[in-house]
């Protein structure tokens, strides 16, 4: 019976070594597009969510960055997740809380400025803001150190398109 050489050994460590390089950046390039992606659904899916559910409900439902202490009127990060708030009750109060969004890691999210406190959708799923006014706006989900990312624009009548964008800042 015969045994492994050190040389053979070492050839084979060395193969190993130079495949693994070779296939990490690949592998991480893979993993920060699924982490854009999947945040991009979820926070999709979170707007989706909020306009059925006033639909629904045939009232307004607001949908607020950080999670589930998330009030839209503080300074939230989409990144934290988000809460799908009801109405606030007439004497004053918390609105009730109809659902939680997940904390979304390894990503970046820009709103434009109407959107960073949130959205609302009233009864009849139309996106409004506070004063009732229409609302339209676009989140930006990107890799924290730029790349390739996704767009979400929110239309003024209530229905959202996704795109790739490149999200490398301009020099």
């Amino acid at each position: 019976m015969r045994g492994v050489t050190l040389v053979e050994c070492l050839v084979v460590m060395a193969l190993t070594a130079i495949c693994l390089a070779l296939a990490l950046p690949a592998w991480r390039d893979a993993v920060r597009a699924q982490r854009v992606r999947a945040a991009s659904l979820a926070l999709d899916d979170g707007l989706r969510q909020a306009r059925l559910l006033a639909r629904q409900r045939g009232a307004t439902v607001r949908i607020c960055p950080g999670g589930e202490a998330a009030d839209c009127l503080g300074a939230g990060r989409w990144e934290q997740g988000w809460a799908l708030r009801g109405e606030a009750p007439r004497g004053g109060g918390q609105a009730p809380l109809l659902g939680v969004g997940p904390a979304l890691r390894g990503v970046r999210i820009e709103a434009s400025e109407v959107l960073e406190r949130g959205a609302g959708f009233d009864a009849g799923g139309w996106p409004r803001r506070r004063g009732g006014a229409l609302l339209m706006g676009r989140w930006r989900v990107c890799p924290p150190e730029g790349g390739m990312g996704r767009e979400l624009v929110l239309s003024a009548a209530g229905r959202l398109r996704g795109a790739r964008i490149d999200c490398t800042p301009a020099p």
